[in-house]
């Protein structure tokens, strides 16, 4: 059984992903749960070729979840749900999922942070626009590859901030493995976690994770949310919309483009939360963004200015 407890009782989890830009809900999810993702993820990895994994070396894989609607479970789990009061989101919306799972004696995942809406000053605020829920099917250790992160690098600049912009194909191919941002940040802090541990970042977070050199794979998937999806700007929640549909992602190798539409024959709309059949649909509905205006997609740019930022 999970062991959410109150939301009055654990003040310090919000407390910790305001100020630190991340927390740990430990031991929420059962093993039940976890067994169900388990089986899940590793059907998935069954169906992904040689060439997936080279172009994704660093991350291991990045399956889009919403090819595999038996992920509804996870999605809409109602310890997620609890876990979302007690860090007061006030009106959670879902936009994307991944597994990501680092094979045997596998390379480190280089260091990032995942916004994309630099361009608007909300990003340079306290507000928590996107927020990833790593819920790791293992138990994770710096030798097999756990999260590791930069605390307080949501709200303060970091030289990472002017690094390269990440998810590229150089970095996700490991072209150059002496590449700095493969390696030791001073002041990171690593997060092992026990399987049915969630943990919650802001997506401005600075993170990455420690190469796996053990002799079996390390499955985590990755949940974005937006906390109060009624509080984003129009164009923010157009582009949230844009990324639910699989639109113009860089992370995601079927997304369509605009190119895509304009097509006399477009490639195949790729499959979303909104296709899945009825009984997985049904458990993640509530969690749909959805229009509110015609506001056109919010930029896409994942570069802070770190003007903007402050001193760490």
């Amino acid at each position: 059984m999970s062991k959410m407890p109150s939301p009055d009782a654990t003040p310090e989890l919000k407390v910790q992903l305001q100020q630190q830009g991340y927390c740990v809900a430990s031991q929420i999810l059962d093993a039940a749960t976890i067994e169900h993702l388990q089986h899940t993820a590793n059907a998935a990895l069954t169906e992904i070729d040689e060439e997936h994994r080279a172009t994704n070396r660093s991350q291991g894989s990045l399956i889009n979840l919403s090819d595999y609607p038996d992920f509804s479970r996870i999605i809409g789990h109602q310890s997620l749900a609890t876990l979302f009061e007690v860090l007061g989101f006030a009106n959670p919306v879902f936009s994307s999922g991944y597994l990501i799972s680092k094979p045997p004696h596998s390379p480190a995942l280089f260091w990032h942070q995942d916004w994309w809406g630099w361009d608007d000053d909300l990003s340079y605020s306290d507000a928590m626009a996107q927020v990833f829920l790593m819920i790791y099917l293992t138990d994770t250790t710096p030798d097999n590859g756990c999260l590791r992160l930069l605390p307080g690098t949501h709200r303060n600049r970091h030289p990472l901030h002017s690094a390269d912009a990440a998810h590229g194909d150089e970095l996700s191919r490991v072209r150059n493995p002496e590449d700095p941002l493969y390696k030791h940040m001073d002041g990171s802090v690593d997060i092992p976690v026990i399987a049915g541990d969630v943990v919650v970042g802001d997506a401005r977070l600075l993170h990455g994770a420690h190469a796996n050199q053990s002799e079996h794979e390390r499955s985590l998937l990755t949940l974005w949310f937006h906390p109060d999806y009624s509080m984003l700007p129009a164009g923010m929640q157009a582009r949230i919309c844009e990324i639910f549909d699989r639109r113009g992602v860089d992370t995601d190798p079927q997304a369509t483009s605009t190119m895509d539409a304009q097509l006399s024959q477009p490639a195949p709309l790729p499959t979303t939360l909104a296709d899945w059949p009825a009984p997985n649909k049904g458990e993640v509905e509530h969690l749909f963004p959805v229009m509110q205006s015609d506001a056109a997609p919010h930029d896409w740019n994942r570069t802070p200015d770190t003007t903007k930022m402050k001193a760490s």
